[in-house]
C-alpha cells in the first residue's frame, strides 16, 4: 500500500506539482476565512436568566425569584448544574448544560422551561429573561463618549446619545450579540408627588399612575373611503417630548369632583431626573505628552461579542462603523476607544507566529549542517508551510480558531513536521552519495555516473527504491506521534477546550507531513537530483560521528554498566516527582490587571466614586500605567451583577520593556497594593480581564481557587466563613483573601404591627403599596420620541422619602377615614441584612476567595483541606467544597491517569504491527521512561510545575522518543535482514542512523528552543511544555543512541530465534 503510493508519486510526479500549486490557490481562497483569536474559548455551555425586581431586598428576591426558577430549570435534559445570585433589585440564575450541547439548543429549552418559570413568580415583581450569548471572551470593544463642553452635554446627555444613537449603529455588525451601557444617567419623566396635596385631594399614586398612562396612548380607527380612495383612521395621543412633554403630564386630569378638575399639576412637580443608578465609571489616563488626568465619570459603551462568533471579523466590523457613528453624534461629542480585544489577539498571534519563524531558521541551519546540500534542504523544508498550510485550511474549514493554542500545536509541531521528510530525504540523499551495491563491488563511481547518463530512468528509480526502503518507519512513526495526542481529546471541561485545539492542529499537521514525506518529497527528489550526488566533508558531523562510533563500541563492550546508568538515571528522576509541585495551567499574561476593590457592603455609589478617583491617581503614579478606568457597581442587566460597594479597576499597561519600578507583573502588584492600602477598610484582589471573566463563568467567582462553604442558615455561613478567611490567610502562599460579604448591608426596615393595623382597619396591602409605589416609585408608561424612549416615574417628592423621621410621617387612610401616621402602626428602624444570596444546587453558599502565588495549588488546597478539618468545627448539614482552577486540575489529571496508558498502549500495538515482535515493540518503548529522566528533570531545574501544558508536553515527547526507536531499530534489522551477523548489523545499523536521530532531535528540540525563551503574551502557557520536550529529547537522544543497540539483541532474541541460535 504505501510502496504503491510512492510509485505512483514518483510515476506522475507532474500531478504531484500541479496539485501543490492548486493547494496554494486553495490556501489563497480558504485561509482568509480563518478566525483569529486570542485564547481558545473554555466557556462552558451555560444560559443566564436575568430578573430585575425593582426595590426588592436580597431575601425576598431569593425566595420569590430565584428559587421558583431554579427549580422548574432542573427537569431539562444534561443539566449539570444551577447557580442563582439573588440580590438587591436583581436575581440571576445561571443554568450550565454538559459539553457537547448545542447552546442554541440549550437556549431553546431554556426558554420553554421559562414560560412556566413566569407563572411561579409573583405578578408584578419582575420578569424573568434570558441573558445575551456570551462567554468569558465576549468582551471585545470598550468605548468612552466625551464632550468637549460638559455643560452643553452633561453625563445624562451622553447616555442619551449612547442608547439611542451609538447602540443603534453598533447592533447590526455581524458577531455583536449585546452592547452595554456602563455609567451616565438615564433620563426620566419624573413626577414628584407632594403626599399631603393627596391627601387634600384623596387621591392615590396608583391614581396617578392610571391617569398619565391613560392620557398617553395612540389608537387605530381602520379605513374611511373618500371617492376612489381610502384614509387610514389615526387618533394621536401621546405625549410629547422634552418640555413640551412635561407640560402635557402637569395638564393630565386625575380627578374630577364636583366640577373641579385635578390635574396632575396639581399634585405634582414634573422635571427631568436620573433613574436610579447601580454603576458608574471614572477614568484616568495619560495625555499626549505623558502626564496624568483624570477624566473623571464618563459614559462607557461595552461591546459583548456572540459566543463563537469571529473575534477579528467583529472587531473590523465595529471599527469600520466608527467614521459613521462619529458623523451622526452632535458636534463637540466624539467616540473613543478605551479596550480592543484585537491588540491582544494580535499580540498572541505574533507571540506563535515568531517562535514558528524563528524555529524555521534554526531549522534550515540544522539541515544545512547534517546535509550540507541546499537542494536536500529545501526539499525536507517544503514540509513546513506545506504541513501548516493545509492544517490551517482545513481550520478554517471546519470552523477552529486560529489561536495562542492551536498555532502554539504548530510551534510544537514544527520539529516533528520535518521528522518523517528528514528520514526520507536522508535515506535517499545516502543513497544518491554512494553507488549501489554492483558498483560498490568494483567499479569507480564514475562507471555508476556514465550508467546513469546512458539510462536517465535509474535514477528516478533509485529515489523510489530508497523511499520504499524507509516508507513503512516513516508512516509508523507519524502515526506514533498522531495517537500519541489522542489523550487531549479524551479531555473535558476547560482543559479539554483549552487543548484540544491545540491537538487538532499537531494532529492535521502531522498526517500532512505524512502525506508531504510519503509522495511530495521523492516526486520532488526526481526533478531536483538529476545526477548522482557527490558527498561533501562535514566538518560539523565527522568527529561527532567518529566519537561515536567509539563510544558505541564502548557501550556494547560494556552492556551491563550501561544498563545499570540507565536505571539509576530513571530512578533517581522518580525521586524528583515529589519536590514538582502542581497547577492547573500557568497564568497567562494578558498586559492588563484588573484591581477588585471591595468597601464595607452598606456604603454608597458616591463613597465608591471618591474612594475610585483616589485609587486612580494613586496608581497613575506609576509609571507603567498607561491608564486606570474603575467600573463602580454593575452596568444594565446583561454584565457582571456587581453591587456598588465594588471597584473593578482595569489597569492598563505599557510594554514590559519600558518597566522601571518592577521587572514582572506579581512584583508590581505588591507595590500598587502597598501605595493603596493607605485608606483603611479596603480589601483588594490582584488577577487579569479575561482570567477573572472566565475564573466567574466557571466557578462563579473571580478568583482562581474557590473555598465553598455549603449550608442553610446565613449567619452560621457568615460565622463559620468567616473562620476559614481567617485560617487561609495564615497559609503560605494565599493573597487575595476574600470572603464574599453576606452581611452587614444596612436596610432601613419598616415592619408594621398587624394588631395596631387591625385597630384602625388598615389592610396590609395599604402599607406595602406605600413602601413599594409611594416611596420606592412606579412606572405609567413612556415618552417616545422616534427611537427613542424614556419612562415616566411616579414617586414621592425626595423631601419626603430622604430620612427615617419623613418616612414615619406618611400618613396612611384607615377604614373610618381618619389618617394614621405610618410610624404609629409600624416600625421604621435600620437593620443589617445580607447584601446577596448565593445558592449553588439549591444549597445556600458563601465563597471564600484565594489566588495562590510562589507555591503549586495541589499542595496549596491540600493544606487548606488538612487545616479545616483539624482546626474549624462544621455543624451538621454545611460542607467544604473546592472549586474553581484546582477543579479542573483535579479532573485533567483523573483523565490523564486513564488515557496516557492506553495510548501508549495503542503505540505498542502499532510499534507490534510495524515489526511483528513483542520484543522489539518492548525495546522502543523502552524510549518512554528515557524521556521521562531529561523531562522531569528541566522541570525541576527550571523550578517549574507539573502541570496540563508540562503533561502534554510528556505526551509529546514519547512520539518523538519512539520514532527515534522505530528509525534506529528498523536499520538494524534491514542491515541484519541482509546478512550480516547480530553484532556488525547493531554496529552498522546504529552508526547509519546516527544523522537522521540527531537531525529528528535536534531539529525537534531546537523548533522550541524560541518557545521556551519567548517572553511575549501567552508564552507562559507554552514554557512547561517546551522544556518537558527539550529536556526529554536531551536524555532520550543519548539514551536511544545507545541503550537500544545495547539491548537490541536481548530483545530480538524471539524474532530472529533460529537466525541467532
Amino acid at each position: 500500500m504505501l510502496n504503491k503510493l510512492i510509485e505512483i508519486s514518483v510515476h506522475n510526479r507532474l500531478l504531484v506539482v500541479l496539485a501543490l500549486i492548486a493547494s496554494l490557490f486553495g490556501a489563497g481562497l480558504i485561509l482568509p476565512k480563518l478566525n483569529l483569536d486570542a485564547f481558545p474559548d473554555v466557556s462552558n455551555i451555560q444560559v443566564s436568566i436575568n430578573t430585575v425586581a425593582e426595590g426588592l431586598a436580597a431575601e425576598e428576591v431569593e425566595q420569590l425569584i430565584s428559587f421558583p426558577i431554579e427549580a422548574v430549570m432542573y427537569s431539562l435534559p444534561d443539566v449539570e448544574e444551577v447557580r442563582s445570585i439573588s440580590k438587591t433589585g436583581l436575581s440571576m440564575v445561571t443554568v450550565v448544560f454538559k459539553e457537547g450541547t448545542d447552546i442554541y439548543f440549550a437556549r431553546q429549552l431554556v426558554f420553554e422551561r421559562l414560560q412556566t418559570a413566569k407563572e411561579k413568580v409573583p405578578n408584578g415583581i419582575g420578569t424573568p429573561e434570558m441573558a445575551p450569548n456570551i462567554s468569558g471572551l465576549s468582551m471585545v470593544y470598550q468605548y468612552i463618549i466625551r464632550a468637549d463642553d460638559p455643560e452643553k452635554y452633561n453625563i445624562m446627555a451622553l447616555r442619551s446619545l449612547n442608547d439611542w444613537v451609538v447602540k443603534l449603529l453598533l447592533m447590526p455588525v455581524d458577531g455583536v450579540t449585546e452592547i452595554l451601557s456602563f455609567g451616565g444617567e438615564v433620563r426620566q419623566y419624573q413626577v414628584q408627588v407632594d403626599p399631603k396635596k393627596l391627601l387634600a385631594y384623596d387621591i392615590s399614586i396608583n391614581d396617578i399612575s392610571v391617569a398619565i398612562e391613560a392620557g398617553n396612548r395612540n389608537a387605530g380607527g381602520w379605513y374611511m373611503e373618500r371617492g376612489q380612495e381610502q384614509l387610514v383612521i389615526r387618533g394621536v395621543g401621546w405625549l410629547r417630548s422634552n418640555q413640551d412633554g412635561l407640560r402635557d403630564i402637569g395638564n393630565i386630569p386625575v380627578k374630577q369632583d364636583d366640577g373641579i378638575v385635578v390635574h396632575v399639576r396639581d399634585v405634582a412637580t414634573v422635571e427631568y431626573g436620573a433613574e436610579i443608578r447601580q454603576g458608574a465609571v471614572t477614568l484616568s489616563r495619560r495625555d499626549a505628552q505623558g502626564k496624568s488626568e483624570s477624566l473623571g465619570e464618563v459614559m462607557t459603551g461595552v461591546v459583548l461579542k456572540r459566543m463563537g462568533a469571529n473575534t477579528k471579523l467583529t472587531i473590523d466590523g465595529i471599527k469600520s462603523r466608527l467614521p459613521l457613528i462619529q458623523q451622526a453624534l452632535p458636534d463637540g461629542v466624539t467616540i473613543e476607544t478605551v479596550y480592543d480585544q484585537s491588540n491582544l489577539v494580535e499580540q498572541a498571534v505574533s507571540t506563535v507566529s515568531k517562535a514558528l519563524l524563528e524555529a524555521f531558521v534554526l531549522i534550515i541551519v540544522i539541515l544545512l549542517i547534517f546535509l550540507m546540500n541546499v537542494r536536500a534542504t529545501l526539499l525536507v523544508l517544503l514540509s513546513v508551510p506545506l504541513s501548516i498550510g493545509l492544517a490551517l485550511m482545513v481550520m478554517a474549514y471546519w470552523g477552529i480558531s486560529a489561536n495562542l493554542m492551536s498555532l502554539g500545536g504548530l510551534a510544537i509541531a514544527i520539529g516533528m513536521m520535518v521528522d518523517g521528510s528528514v528520514v526520507m530525504m536522508e535515506h535517499i540523499f545516502s543513497h544518491l552519495t554512494h553507488p549501489d551495491q554492483q558498483h560498490e563491488k568494483g567499479e569507480d563511481n564514475r562507471a555508476a555516473e556514465q550508467d546513469l547518463i546512458q539510462n536517465p530512468a535509474a535514477m528516478p528509480l533509485r529515489i523510489m527504491e530508497s523511499a520504499k526502503e524507509v516508507g513503512r518507519p516513516v508512516f509508523f512513526a507519524v502515526m506514533i506521534i498522531t495517537i500519541v495526542f489522542a489523550p487531549l481529546f479524551a479531555l473535558e471541561g476547560v482543559e479539554g477546550k483549552l487543548f484540544q485545539p491545540m491537538a487538532v492542529s499537531i494532529v492535521l499537521a502531522m498526517l500532512a507531513s505524512l502525506f508531504v514525506a510519503l509522495m511530495v518529497v521523492p516526486a520532488m527528489a526526481t526533478y531536483m537530483f538529476r545526477q548522482g550526488v557527490k558527498e561533501k566533508h562535514n566538518p560539523i558531523f565527522s568527529p561527532i560521528e567518529k566519537a561515536y562510533r567509539r563510544l558505541l563500541k564502548f557501550s556494547l563492550a560494556h552492556k551491563f554498566s550501561m544498563i545499570l546508568a540507565a536505571i539509576a538515571l530513571f530512578i533517581g528522576s522518580l525521586y524528583l516527582i515529589p519536590l514538582l509541585g502542581t497547577e492547573f495551567v500557568p497564568e497567562l499574561e494578558e498586559g492588563t490587571i484588573n484591581i477588585r476593590v471591595t468597601l464595607a457592603p452598606s456604603s454608597s455609589l458616591d463613597t465608591s466614586l471618591q474612594v475610585a478617583d483616589k485609587m486612580e491617581a494613586v496608581l497613575m503614579t506609576f509609571p507603567e500605567v498607561d491608564y486606570a478606568t474603575s467600573r463602580v457597581g454593575r452596568a444594565e442587566i446583561g454584565g457582571d451583577p456587581e453591587p456598588v460597594s465594588n471597584i473593578e479597576i482595569y489597569v492598563g499597561l505599557k510594554p514590559v520593556n519600558e518597566w522601571t519600578s518592577a521587572d514582572d507583573r506579581q512584583q508590581l502588584q505588591l507595590l500598587m497594593q502597598e501605595k493603596m492600602s493607605v485608606m483603611p477598610g479596603l480589601l483588594f484582589s490582584f488577577s487579569q480581564p479575561i482570567a477573572t471573566r472566565v475564573d466567574e463563568l466557571l466557578s462563579g467567582t473571580k478568583a482562581q481557587l474557590a473555598i465553598k462553604l455549603f449550608g442553610p442558615d446565613l449567619s452560621t455561613l457568615a460565622e463559620k466563613g468567616s473562620e476559614i478567611e481567617l485560617l487561609v490567610k495564615t497559609i503560605e502562599g494565599s493573597v487575595g483573601i476574600a470572603l464574599e460579604p453576606i452581611q452587614g448591608e444596612a436596610q432601613l426596615v419598616i415592619r408594621p404591627d398587624r394588631d395596631r393595623l387591625a385597630r384602625h382597619g388598615i389592610p396590609m396591602s395599604q402599607v406595602m403599596s406605600l413602601v413599594g409605589e409611594a416611596i420606592g416609585g412606579q412606572k405609567a408608561g413612556q415618552v417616545i420620541n422616534g427611537n427613542e424612549r424614556y419612562d415616566i416615574y411616579v414617586r414621592l417628592a425626595k423631601q419626603y422619602r430622604n430620612d427615617i423621621q419623613a418616612i414615619k410621617e406618611l400618613v396612611l387612610h384607615s377604614a373610618t377615614g381618619a389618617w394614621v401616621r405610618l410610624g404609629d402602626v409600624a416600625s421604621v428602624a435600620i437593620e443589617s441584612g445580607p447584601p446577596q444570596i448565593r445558592r449553588d444546587d439549591v444549597q445556600r453558599r458563601v465563597v471564600i476567595q484565594a489566588n495562590v502565588t510562589g507555591r503549586d495549588m495541589g499542595s496549596y488546597v491540600a493544606e487548606i483541606n488538612k487545616r479545616i478539618e483539624s482546626d474549624i468545627a462544621l455543624p451538621a448539614g454545611y460542607s467544604v467544597v473546592y472549586g474553581g482552577q484546582f477543579e479542573n486540575q483535579q479532573r485533567a489529571q483523573a483523565r490523564l491517569m486513564i488515557v496516557v496508558p492506553l495510548s501508549l498502549g495503542l503505540i505498542f500495538l502499532l510499534l507490534y504491527f510495524a515489526f511483528n515482535s513483542v520484543g522489539q515493540a518492548l525495546l522502543i518503548m523502552l524510549n518512554v521512561p528515557l524521556a521521562l529522566i531529561g523531562g522531569i528533570a528541566a522541570l525541576f531545574i527550571s523550578d517549574q510545575y507539573l502541570s496540563v501544558p508540562s503533561s502534554i508536553g510528556f505526551i509529546a515527547l514519547f512520539g518523538v522518543a519512539v520514532l527515534n526507536g522505530v528509525v534506529m531499530v528498523n536499520a538494524i534489522n534491514q542491515r541484519f535482514e541482509g546478512g550480516l551477523d547480530i553484532k556488525r548489523a547493531v554496529f552498522e545499523g546504529a552508526l547509519s542512523r546516527l544523522r537522521p536521530v540527531l537531525m529528528t532531535a535536534s531539529i525537534a528540540a531546537l523548533g522550541l528552543i524560541p518557545m521556551l525563551l519567548a517572553t511575549g503574551i501567552g508564552s507562559e502557557i507554552q514554557r512547561p511544555l517546551a522544556t518537558v520536550v527539550v529536556g526529554g529529547l536531551v536524555s532520550a537522544t543519548l539514551l536511544t543512541l545507545f541503550i537500544l543497540p545495547v539491548l537490541y539483541e536481548y530483545f530480538s532474541k524471539r524474532k530472529y530465534k533460529k537466525d541467532l541460535d
